[in-house]
């Protein structure tokens, strides 16, 4: 989401090349289904842990190829473009069984394309854009590490307390569900990293009839309907995912932004204010607080938001 004046991320570009290349890249891995899950599920399961697998090989290619300036690239950085123009071309899956006649190993492997010119598109993105591309996949890898940890926990529940099989067989049901719900998201972040926005919304959408309680699919679908220009819309998603997720600097921090082409800058005001609670270190925050201040008149407190945007490193 762009920002009023953004101070620049940390520059680095590819090096160099006369042709774009393009590189294949290999991943696997697996994962065990219990009696109460479907064998689909189970597959993107073992997809989703094999892709994450091919994910990590190409973003060593990535990063050993990137000239950085200034500063170093972050590991999200890395992470974010690497799952953007990661291009998955074969899947195939192997079935086996354990002995205990209930459960069964499925193994994914997926085979997989990175383009070099792919990677300078992501570098001559604005720098706002880039930032909140990361955000939200920390957001969304955050929420699907929640997910793991959930599935692995009633898989010890259900080894432990037999007796109430049919009780966790419901909450594997529920998280399935949440599952999809974050697969659909991780679909529509590459949608939108390649920008098809009115692509990105659907599964967006879909994500959130799956599981109504996704903060990020609001927040996600927030930032995209404001890059359309809805700044409307994209406050009404960014208000549910901050009421399902109050903690979240970046909600408060958008939907100020939307708040000020709506010119409402006493609103934007209060939310740059609340993503500073939440994250006092963010300079951008100061900073266009600081030009709302100035906006209502409050010239002392503008200066000084000023002033610590500029003692945390804003350049703008």
């Amino acid at each position: 989401m762009k920002k009023f004046l953004v101070a620049a991320l940390a520059s680095f570009m590819i090096a160099s090349t006369v042709n774009a290349e393009v590189r294949t890249y290999e991943g696997s891995d697996e994962y065990i289904m219990s009696e109460f899950e479907t064998i689909d599920v189970a597959k993107q399961r073992a997809k989703q842990k094999a892709e994450r697998a091919a994910q990590e090989k190409a973003g060593v290619f990535i990063e050993s190829n990137t000239e950085v300036v200034n500063m170093m690239v972050t590991k999200d950085e890395i992470r974010t473009m690497t799952g953007g123009i990661l291009k998955i071309v074969d899947v195939q899956y192997d079935l086996k069984p354990l002995a205990d006649g209930k459960s069964l190993i499925v193994r994914a492997t997926v085979k997989a394309d990175i383009d070099s010119d792919d990677i300078n598109k992501w570098l001559n993105r604005d720098s706002g854009e880039r930032s909140d591309l990361v955000a939200q996949n920390i957001e969304l890898q955050k929420a699907i590490a929640e997910q793991d940890a959930q599935i692995a926990e009633l898989k010890r529940q259900l080894a432990d307390k037999p007796k109430e099989a049919e009780k966790i067989s419901e909450q594997f049901a529920a998280e399935d569900k949440i599952f999809l719900s974050n697969q659909q998201l991780a679909e529509s972040s590459k949608l939108y990293y390649n920008g098809d926005l009115q692509g990105a919304i659907a599964l967006c959408t879909r994500a959130i009839e799956l599981n109504p309680n996704n903060a990020t699919a609001y927040s996600i679908r927030g930032a995209i309907y404001y890059r359309l220009g809805d700044f409307n819309g994209a406050i009404a998603d960014l208000n549910r995912a901050i009421a399902l997720n109050p903690n979240e600097y970046r909600n408060f921090y958008n939907r100020g932004l939307a708040h000020v082409k709506l010119n409402d800058f006493r609103k934007a005001a209060d939310d740059f204010g609340g993503a500073i609670q939440l994250n006092p270190n963010d300079a951008d925050s100061y900073y266009n607080r600081a030009v709302c201040r100035q906006r209502l008149g409050d010239y002392y407190g503008s200066q000084e938001d000023l002033n610590r945007a500029r003692a945390l490193g804003y350049r703008g």
